[in-house]
């Protein structure tokens, strides 16, 4: 599904389409996924969503900061070197 995203967004950019600002989303910077949570977040709304499903995430396990996980946060969520292990311990997919 993610690639045929793509594919209408690459053409669009060459063709000269522009979308609206209101349904104009800023896409995932990874293209990668480790976990099913962030994958499925990114191809339904983008980095917002994915933003959002993680708060959500984080709110449930009563996680402090994100900075638990995360070296940096926006645009890129690097990860620590043991953050996806701490994402699976608490039951993330």
């Amino acid at each position: 599904m993610w690639k045929l995203t793509f594919a209408i967004v690459v053409v669009a950019a060459i063709c000269g389409v522009s979308m609206p600002a209101s349904d104009a989303t800023e896409p995932c910077h990874r293209s990668e996924f480790k976990t099913d949570l962030i994958k499925n977040a990114c191809a339904k709304g983008g980095q917002p969503e994915a933003k959002a499903v993680m708060k959500q995430f984080v709110r449930e396990k009563k996680i402090k900061t994100c900075n638990q996980c995360h070296t940096k946060l926006a645009p890129t969520y690097e990860l620590k070197p043991d953050g996806l292990a701490q994402f699976q311990k608490l039951g993330g997919m």
